[in-house]
């Protein structure tokens, strides 16, 4: 039978959410996406189109049984209720307002980042891995927002992978990412419970989650300054 994914702004993390059928598929850069004639389409047309609130992919498989995503227009039902869906994401996660964990961590230049000497103030963590294209993808945004906010000493940024330093180090000569990176701390990611990428969590200055935004959609950047923001 066929399975139709509803589609919000998380479908550039690797888990999609599917309502009709409340199972998961996995994505990543090898996954097939076919528009309606039957062609290959890049992930970033993938991102545009699905941004904008009028496509639809359905689960398929070609005639050698290899699974692929099928782009179709959406129904008027299907729009309101990704619209639906999209309106209610942020601060709809039920950790907001409650406690973030604590946290020791200490970035590649040896800088501490603690809970405790970035008591009173905001912290923007962002949770990646060098394979994640996502991840990549977000980056520039990132670098924006941390360009905007570095020399306020209220916001505090760390970027935080379980990739080794030595691979970090490497990924970083090709994809500069501003934020002061952690590598090889998949306790910290364990500790927030991160299991899709990337996430972008926003702790206020009471130590309580602000917001958590899951994947590396367009105008992310955006949507992280609004919620520091609202934070300050």
């Amino acid at each position: 039978m066929k399975k139709s994914i509803y589609i919000l702004l998380v479908i550039l993390a690797f888990n999609f959410q599917t309502v009709l059928s409340q199972s998961q598929m996995m994505i990543d850069a090898n996954t097939v996406i076919k528009d309606k004639e039957g062609n290959k389409v890049e992930l970033m047309k993938f991102m545009s189109l699905m941004q904008s609130g009028e496509w639809m992919v359905d689960e398929k498989k070609d005639k050698n049984g290899n699974d692929f995503l099928q782009l179709r227009k959406a129904t008027k039902d299907e729009k309101v209720a990704m619209n639906e869906m999209v309106h209610n994401q942020d601060g709809s996660n039920e950790l907001i307002g409650t406690k973030a964990p604590t946290y020791t961590m200490k970035d590649l230049n040896g800088n501490s980042i603690t809970s405790e000497n970035t008591k009173g103030k905001i912290v923007v963590l962002n949770f990646w891995f060098a394979k994640c294209k996502p991840c990549i993808m977000e980056i520039p945004e990132l670098n924006e927002v941390y360009k905007k906010y570095k020399n306020n000493k209220n916001v505090v940024f760390a970027s935080i992978t379980f990739d080794s330093k030595d691979t970090v180090n490497t990924f970083l000569k090709k994809h500069p990412l501003q934020y002061p990176v952690v590598p090889n701390n998949m306790a910290i990611i364990g500790d927030f419970g991160v299991n899709s990428y990337p996430t972008n969590i926003i702790i206020d200055k009471e130590g309580n989650y602000s917001n958590i935004i899951t994947g590396g959609f367009p105008e992310i950047g955006k949507t992280i300054e609004n919620s520091i923001d609202k934070a300050l």
